[in-house]
């Protein structure tokens, strides 16, 4: 009786889609830093985060829904189309028999720490309406209920590195060769001087100098492209 009346609690506590509850009680996710906004109307291919908020319909207070969720999703980007997946906590799974967003059903990885919920197409720039068939033991009938779920678009951020390695510099050098992603734009700079850059058509790149490196220089190689994580590495001339 006591564990049934544990479940109940917190399936009124999710079908409170409807109630709001202290801004203190909700769990927020980090901010993610990054150096510019993304686009999210137009994501290059590549793998993403964003954050995201779930609020009572209507309203901007939040939803006691959004305690069962982890409120970063992931992000894949193809071909100008975006899917979406939301992971729920454990104590989701034994009520939450689907989720809709925006009308559509989800693709379900289940896991015993939280199903995923995978939604293809997705608009992050509007607000969708997230909705929830929820059951109980012993109460036959399924429960539905909904609420509002807006992507905070300013927080989106690439997960995927960009891959750089180098060789060896050696003093009088006028060339920086290496591996990268085939694509990605290769800067080198010594202080704030840029010495050369290349975008690489294939795995290897190399990069022409506009003057040769002295022994003992740091040089500061980056790699970056659209969708990917850009990296930076600190290279000392030998």
């Amino acid at each position: 009786m006591k564990k049934s009346l544990t479940i109940l609690s917190a399936l009124l506590m999710l079908s409170g889609a409807g109630a709001g509850i202290p801004l203190s009680q909700v769990v927020t996710p980090t901010p993610t830093a990054q150096a510019a906004s993304l686009n999210a109307a137009k994501l290059a291919n590549g793998k993403y985060s964003v954050a995201y908020s779930i609020f009572k319909t209507g309203t901007s207070t939040p939803s006691d829904a959004a305690a069962y969720f982890n409120l970063k999703a992931n992000v894949v980007a193809k071909n100008k189309k975006t899917s979406v997946a939301l992971k729920t906590t454990a104590a989701a799974n034994q009520m939450i028999q689907s989720i809709t967003l925006g009308g559509k059903q989800a693709k379900v990885t289940k896991s015993s720490t939280g199903n995923v919920y995978t939604f293809s197409n997705v608009n992050l720039k509007k607000s969708q309406t997230i909705g929830f068939s929820l059951s109980i033991p012993n109460m036959p009938q399924i429960m539905k209920e909904s609420a509002t779920l807006k992507f905070k678009t300013s927080s989106l951020a690439a997960t995927t590195k960009v891959k750089l390695s180098t060789k060896k510099i050696k003093a009088k050098a006028k060339k920086v060769t290496g591996t990268t992603t085939k694509g990605a734009k290769v800067t080198v700079k010594h202080g704030t001087k840029t010495l050369g850059k290349v975008t690489s058509k294939k795995k290897a790149y190399t990069v022409k100098l506009k003057k040769a490196v002295k022994k003992s220089w740091k040089l500061k190689v980056t790699a970056s492209k659209a969708g990917y994580r850009t990296v930076t590495k600190t290279v000392t001339v030998k």
